[in-house]
């Protein structure tokens, strides 16, 4: 369970403004979605909103803003910096120019499993990852959401994984992915994220990796037939909190967002890990998607290998020491 110290000094606070009746009038926490609601991600959102209420008698409210409203990723960031948003859930990639022991949960390979990556993001490392996020940034880490497994998505057929033969795939441009991907035959190509679908359908790539249900939300079935388990990442993303806006909330309303923001966190996981047992079944079997098992053990042996110094040379090999031998 991640710990918040609270940040009121000893002084008194202004509460806000009050209601001739008396009670304190309600102020709105915004949160900002990258996806539509009915996303894992927004059910998340809704029950931390939910929860928030509830733990504070209605004195606050969440207003969430689905589908890439205010802005993608690095827009969203700078606005939780700025304060004009209050809460996001973000790659940890993100926040790699502040605090770039983050991008370690992106490593692949890294968690076992579902339940190794639970007691990373719950225990001592996870909470030392928020540590340092609050100590080096403007925003704050109350929880991680994620759970979700990344494959590889193909046009051709694979019948190797671990010689991709130039396949062309979109990569986000991180150091440890394209060394992982490099090192199995792939050929990385930078391509934006809603640019994915048309790149397929032209021949611009021949791959990328995604999660179960972004490759059913985004229709990319419709272009590449076959989905390799690679099984390679246990998607993290870290709820990310404002301090500029904690900052300017009574203690006791510090602690119910960190109490709702640990709540939602525990819920929305639970949502996503079923979401990709659900989405990869139903790209099979009503979307004809060709589920392609992978020797697992191969590929993890020939990345390892590759990525081995590039976390050396990213200060991220102790990190990845840690969580391996948790």
């Amino acid at each position: 369970m991640l710990k918040v110290k609270s940040r009121i000094a000893a002084s008194v606070i202004a509460m806000g403004a009050m209601l001739a009746s008396g009670q304190a009038q309600a102020e709105e926490i915004i949160a900002a979605l990258i996806g539509p609601l009915e996303t894992a991600q927004g059910q998340g959102f809704e029950f931390f909103g939910e929860r928030l209420s509830e733990l504070t008698n209605g004195e606050l409210t969440v207003k969430i803003f689905p589908d890439g409203q205010l802005g993608g990723n690095t827009e969203v960031f700078e606005q939780l910096i700025g304060g004009q948003v209050d809460i996001a859930a973000l790659p940890p990639g993100e926040m790699a120019e502040f605090v770039p022991e983050l991008q370690v949960l992106s490593t692949p390979f890294l968690f076992r499993d579902f339940d190794h990556w639970k007691a990373v993001s719950d225990g001592e490392i996870g909470q030392e990852l928020a540590d340092l996020t609050a100590e080096r940034s403007d925003v704050m880490i109350l929880g991680y959401f994620g759970g979700s497994v990344r494959n590889l998505v193909a046009k051709p057929e694979v019948s190797d994984a671990t010689n991709l033969g130039g396949l062309k795939m979109r990569l986000h441009p991180s150091p440890l992915l394209v060394a992982a991907w490099e090192a199995i035959g792939a050929t990385p190509s930078v391509v934006a994220y809603n640019e994915i679908y048309n790149a397929l359908q032209l021949g611009v790539i021949d791959g990328l990796e995604n999660e179960p249900e972004w490759v059913l939300r985004m229709k990319f079935y419709e272009q590449a037939k076959n989905y390799v388990l690679t099984e390679h990442e246990i998607v993290t993303r870290p709820l990310v909190f404002s301090k500029l806006r904690f900052d300017g909330l009574s203690p006791e309303h510090q602690e119910a967002v960190a109490q709702a923001a640990r709540e939602a966190a525990q819920h929305q996981r639970e949502i996503e890990h079923d979401f990709d047992a659900k989405s990869r079944a139903e790209l099979a079997e009503q979307h004809g998607m060709n589920l392609v098992d992978a020797d697992r053990d191969a590929i993890r042996a020939k990345v390892s290998e590759a990525i081995a110094p590039v976390l050396v040379e990213l200060g991220l090999d102790g990190f990845a020491t840690k969580i391996s031998a948790q």
